[in-house]
Parts: C-alpha cells; sequence; structure tokens
C-alpha cells in the first residue's frame, strides 16, 4: 500500500482476470487512495458483460469487457467506494488515427 493515486488506462479488458486486476490494484493504494481506470465497456444493465470468441477489434488478448454499471458492481466488491464514471465515449479514428507509415489495417478497419 504505498500509492495515493493508481493508474490502470487500457489494461483491465486483457486481463483473463478483471476482478484479481482491480484486487492488485487496490492492493497499490494507501487507505483513501485513488484509483483512475480506462477502459472498455459495453450498453447495458449491471449483469451485462461481453465475453469475446476470438477476437475483438482484431484484438486476440481481449476477455471480458462489462457494461458500465457491471463495472461499478466489479469494483465494490473489489472494496472501492465512491465510485465515478468520469465519461463514457464512443470509440472513434480521432482517438487513435492510423500512422501514416502503416500500410496494414488500423482500428478504422474494425469499429462498426
Amino acid at each position: 500500500k504505498a500509492f495515493d493515486t493508481v493508474f490502470s488506462m487500457g489494461v483491465l479488458y486483457h486481463r483473463r482476470s478483471p476482478l484479481e486486476h482491480l484486487w492488485q490494484l487496490k492492493d497499490q493504494l494507501v487507505n483513501e487512495g485513488e484509483l483512475v481506470l480506462e477502459t472498455l465497456v459495453i450498453d447495458g444493465d449491471e449483469n451485462t458483460v461481453l465475453v469475446p470468441g476470438d477476437r475483438y477489434a482484431q484484438m486476440r488478448n481481449v476477455y471480458f469487457i462489462p457494461s458500465a454499471l457491471a463495472l461499478k458492481n466489479w469494483l465494490k466488491k473489489c472494496g472501492f467506494v465512491d465510485i465515478r464514471i468520469a465519461d463514457v465515449s464512443v470509440t472513434t479514428t480521432e482517438e487513435q488515427p492510423p500512422p501514416e507509415w502503416m500500410v496494414t489495417e488500423s482500428l478504422s478497419d474494425f469499429l462498426d
């Protein structure tokens, strides 16, 4: 328990055990520390979690994508309090534009 703030940016959906990842993050925080979590979410209720097949947006290592409400429940189960969702945005190519040197497919080829 060493940090006032811990960041997890774009990691949670790549973890085979997302709850274990959240517990590990919590264990790094001092009492009343804060977690800044950035992750993919889907629309749905507190029980909605997408479990992609072989690929998600051409990524092979995406295991679980919860709804924002399901994610809040996961955080509560791991002992987090005062949980706030700062923003829910649709992923766009403006967020991750393909570099000029890229000749293969990029994010824009896999978004609906």
